[in-house]
């Protein structure tokens, strides 16, 4: 999938093709100028969304990174104060600031890495005393706020003059976003400029030549060429536009309101000058624009995707670039004439997510200003690459859900298309590419209040496919919609079934510029859900606090919000039981509507006539957004936060972090599927945990055991890429790339080897690999010394067998009861073991796949044993019957039982050679007269001539691949052969093949023949060269 929004781009200073950005997922690096990406901080930074960010002029090795996108729109995302790194990235340290939540800017001094200023907005949803201007002269150990104006302005851009570091211009900003629109400029807002490094400040904002009257967004800029210059992007009651200073910002004069870097100032309001030419100016907005003239003239620039937020250009080559935008970021070596691709980063904003019935199943997800996504969970080429995704239509928000009778059509509400108005839905025919666009009330709402327009939809408009009615589809604006026509007609069937609250319905924006996109249209319908047990029963939560249910399919409404239920409460998710028709869970937030970011959880069993209010047990610093309970075990529950996933056991009395390996980023969805849970993300695209087993059989009854093994799923087999044992050579920790014949998709990764049977990789442009065989899960605790685990046949017959030795083993500490303490992941590759290996030799690399049927999992623990059942299964997608499958591995083992009664043999003879090798020498050492050592070599030689040509009749003489294939093949050559024809299809063994086979088979036979006949009468003639006692 493509990036999503960047807020900061960095190169650095002395690595030619190194850069960094920042987004809501995060902090990403590329060391081969946008080629590949990788991320930097994960599991070390406690939030995920990346504001600002500052390399050492001096010590590039340390870094600083702001939390917190500096967007100000519906969706931003807030992050925890400052982190600093000393090694170049590697390890990070927490320096507080944690209120502060957006960081807009960070400026080092160029000789002194120690003093750091940081410009923080501040809570962008109410008012807050952490914002404004921070210095630290310690290294981030104690910090100083040194320019505060009060707690509704932020600080929103810092410049620094180079040639003059104590000289440093501040651009503050009066700004409230909510729910229902931003609220944006006034009397308080402006540019402030220090000469002592920030012990003083004066303000400039009414300086000679800048605008009088209020000031909404303002971003500065300065170039290394000319140290007086000094430009200003100002977002103005009575002149918005550029001005510029030659005189340290004494006086001022207007250059130009040209419309194209000044619309939508809230968003953007960025300029950045060429800091080797005072008079090239670069302004990213909608389109990324340049100036060579100081900004009289301007041109659009060539780049990838649109609505442009951050330019960075190197100062001592200005061809090196960096630019960000809401589709990722881009880099440039050739002055922004080409940029690289947004296709290989993993910042993907996902706002809702589902799941289908094919076979891997698809996750499908709307990305945050770009596309709608079906994406495999799996892939028979290890990585899940681009190649595999499929572009179902215009994204931006909402939900996207397959046709469940016809996986060829999937429905979308894209609102951020250019078809946005009146609720967006889309059927998309992947088959014919048709999308086909059926607004509810396809009329534009620009220009007018909320409470004018006849529907209010939100932003995300939320839809159901009903499960009880096909072709029965609910959608919502303030009330509920139905069309049974895939969307070329609806029916309102619910009076509002919000508070309609009509002061938060007027146009905002600033006194002089409205803002009013469509994200700010408020009282609606947020999320809808169908009962999985009754016809007829849909529930209903808007943005402004209304749980709503109808049990009659919406002839009748009742509203049944928690009376306990703050005001201005937004439902993020409503989550109807899979186990109990009449209970519903609830997950809120009222961080955009109140600056509340506590989280919000209630639960009813009785259709809402009574609730109860989880959240006090939840994790106080953590924002509630989604809900699941899971669909095997009752009361156990998922909860997706603003900063990662919970799980309880117990109906929502306690809760545990299930993070694990996932980054500390927002879960903006989730959604279970057998026994997966998947994650929608807002910066980091889908996460599966690949099963949940553990979780459904967790309990007190597995903690009061020495060891314990989980129920294993079944598993059904993919298919298997002989390409994922291939590994480009070089150092095994280093990034490998790999090409899949035939067009397939292509991958870079990390090599990480093979634990407990899971090959590991790190992919860089794809996404994770699923492991290809049964996942077996166990949990041992402190104290136990011999583990072993075993894979049995139908019969019973072992299979494999990894001993402790074998094994990475975790063990729970006594009285740690987390889920995940002393657990332990076993995959069983469904591959037989290696052949007996010829000493001196290779081992042959023939290991049959298992059959489709019944198998069993053993573990033994210091002597005692638990055992399991599950069952392999063929794809669905090969047409093949079971007898197939079995005639087809009888042969498959055949051919291994052959090779290892080969080796077996020739290991054998082998041995027998260097019995005889051994003897000899030994003849030699003991003083034998010339002749008799003459007569004994000979006959020696004759032995080893014999075995020679008998293990040569099966194995190559070749020690590399290159001698192998110019050699005439032998034995092992062709069965490996055969076997490898074996691993790439999952048909039949073909009649030329079987034919193979019985000539293969006449060659041992011949071979045997010929080494039978005449060894032994070899062997006694080199026995009756030697002395009686040396026989």
């Amino acid at each position: 999938m493509a990036g999503t929004r960047g807020s900061v781009v960095l190169g650095h200073p002395t690595d030619y093709t190194v850069f960094y950005h920042g987004a809501s997922g995060g902090l990403w690096k590329t060391p081969d100028a946008g080629l590949t990406w990788v991320p930097v901080g994960d599991g070390q930074f406690g939030t995920s969304s990346v504001g600002a960010m500052e390399i050492s002029l001096s010590d590039p090795d340390v870094m600083y990174v702001g939390m917190g996108e500096p967007q100000m729109r519906n969706n931003v995302s807030w992050g925890d104060g400052v982190y600093k790194s000393t090694d170049g990235g590697q390890t990070w340290t927490h320096l507080g600031l944690e209120e502060t939540h957006h960081i807009s800017q960070i400026r080092i001094h160029p000789t002194n890495p120690d003093r750091v200023y940081v410009a923080a907005y501040g809570h962008a949803f109410g008012p807050n005393p952490e914002r404004g201007v921070y210095r630290t002269e310690d290294g981030g150990k104690s910090w100083e706020r040194v320019l505060f104006k009060n707690e509704r302005v932020g600080a929103i851009d810092l410049i620094m003059n180079r040639a003059n570091p104590d000289e440093l211009f501040a651009a503050l900003w009066e700004f409230d976003r909510k729910a229902w629109g931003p609220t944006t400029g006034g009397d308080e807002g402006g540019i402030w400029k220090t000469t002592d490094g920030g012990d003083t400040w004066t303000e400039i904002t009414y300086n000679p030549g800048l605008p009088e009257g209020q000031h909404g967004r303002i971003g500065l800029t300065m170039s290394a060429a000319d140290p007086d210059r000094v430009y200003a992007l100002i977002d103005s009651e009575t002149k918005s536009g550029l001005y510029r200073s030659d005189d340290s910002g004494a006086t001022w004069e207007f250059v130009s309101d040209f419309f194209q870097i000044i619309g939508r100032p809230f968003y953007y309001s960025h300029i950045y000058a060429n800091p080797s030419n005072a008079d090239e100016l670069w302004s990213p907005n909608n389109r990324i624009w340049s100036s060579p003239d100081g900004g009289n003239t301007w041109l659009v620039e060539p780049g990838i995707k649109d609505d442009f937020h951050d330019v960075w250009i190197d100062p001592v080559d200005a061809n090196r670039m960096i630019a960000s935008c809401d589709g990722g970021v881009q880099v440039s070596l050739t002055g922004g004439m080409s940029w690289s691709t947004q296709w290989t980063q993993k910042t993907t904003q996902i706002y809702r997510v589902h799941t289908d019935d094919e076979f891997p199943y698809n996750v499908y997800g709307n990305a945050q200003d770009v596309l709608a996504y079906k994406v495999p969970s799996a892939s028979r080429w290890g990585g899940i690459s681009g190649c595999e995704t499929t572009l179902v239509g215009n994204g931006e928000t909402g939900d996207v859900i397959p046709n469940p009778d016809d996986p060829n059509i999937v429905y979308n509400v894209s609102n951020g298309s250019p078809m946005g108005g009146g609720a967006a839905f889309t059927r998309n025919n992947l088959k014919t590419g048709q999308n086909e666009v059926r607004n509810i009330f396809p009329e534009p709402l620009f220009g007018k209040n909320a409470s004018d327009l006849p529907y209010r939809f939100q932003w995300d408009t939320p839809f159901v496919v009903s499960k009880f009615e096909p072709g029965t589809i609910y959608s919502a604006g303030n009330v509920v919609f139905k069309t049974t026509d895939e969307g070329l007609t609806w029916e309102p069937i619910s009076p509002d079934l919000t508070n309609d609250l009509q002061d938060k319905q007027v146009i905002t924006g600033t006194p002089w510029l409205p803002e009013y996109f469509g994200q700010e249209i408020y009282s609606t319908i947020h999320r809808m859900a169908e009962s999985r047990h009754q016809k007829g029963v849909l529930w209903t939560g808007s943005d402004d606090g209304v749980i709503a249910l109808t049990r009659d399919g919406g002839k009748t409404w009742n509203r049944v919000s928690p009376p306990s239920l703050p005001e201005f409460s937004d439902v993020k998710e409503l989550e109807p039981s899979p186990h109990d028709p009449a209970t519903l869970y609830v997950a809120l937030t009222r961080y955009n509507t109140a600056d509340d970011y506590k989280p919000y959880l209630y639960k009813t069993s009785d259709f809402g006539k009574t609730w109860t209010n989880l959240s006090p047990a939840f994790p106080q610093d953590q924002t509630t957004f989604t809900i699941r309970e899971d669909p095997v075990r009752k009361g156990l529950l998922y909860v997706g936060t603003n900063k990662g996933i919970f799980a309880s056991l117990d109906e929502g009395e306690t809760w545990q972090s299930i993070q694990l390996n996932m980054p500390h980023v927002e879960v903006s969805a989730l959604t279970v599927k057998d026994t997966d849970l998947v994650a929608a993300t807002n910066g980091r695209g889908f996460w599966i945990l690949d099963d949940v087993t553990p979780l459904r059989e967790y309990g007190s009854e597995v903690t009061g055991k020495a060891s314990h093994l989980y129920e294993v799923p079944d598993h059904t087999r993919f298919g298997y890429s002989w390409w994922m044992n291939y590994a480009p050579g070089g150092d095994p920790g280093g990034m490998k790339k790999y090409f899949i014949q035939n067009m397939r998709p292509g991958h870079t990764y990390y090599e990480l080897g093979t634990v407990n049977g899971e090959k590991k990789r790190l992919y860089v442009d794809a996404g994770d690999a699923k492991p290809l065989g049964p996942m077996i899960y166990f949990r041992l605790a402190e104290g136990v010394e011999d583990v072993s685990i075993s894979i049995l046949d139908e019969r019973g017959r072992e299979i494999v067998t990894q001993g402790e030795d074998d094994l990475v083993l975790e063990y729970a500490k006594r009285g740690d009861d987390a889920f995940d303490a002393g657990l332990n992941r076993f995959v069983w590759d469904m591959r037989y073991p290696l052949p007996s290996v010829i000493p001196g030799r290779a081992p042959t690399p023939i290991q049959p796949i298992a059959k489709p049927g019944d198998y069993q999992v053993k573990l033994t623990v210091d002597g005692k044993s638990q055992t399991r059942d599950f069952r392999l299964f063929m794809n669905p997608h090969e047409p093949y019957t079971q007898k197939q499958a079995d005639e087809r591995f009888a042969f498959w083992m055949d051919l291994y039982e052959n090779v290892e009664n080969i080796s077996r043999n020739v290991s054998e003879a082998v041995r027998l050679r260097e019995s005889v090798a051994t003897r000899l020498q030994a003849f030699k050492d003991s003083g034998a007269d010339a002749s008799a050592i003459v007569a004994a070599e000979e006959k020696a030689a004759a032995v080893t001539a014999l075995v020679d040509e008998y293990e040569g009749s099966f194995v190559a003489v070749g020690r590399t691949l290159a001698e192998i294939i110019n050699l005439p093949a032998k034995v092992f050559t062709k069965m490996i052969w055969l076997h490898n024809m074996m691993e790439v299809t999952e048909g039949p063994v073909s009649q030329p093949m079987l034919d193979a086979y019985g000539r293969i088979n006449s060659e041992r036979d011949a071979a045997d023949e010929r080494y039978q006949e005449s060894i032994q009468g070899a062997l006694k003639a080199f026995e009756s060269a030697l002395p009686n006692d040396d026989k």
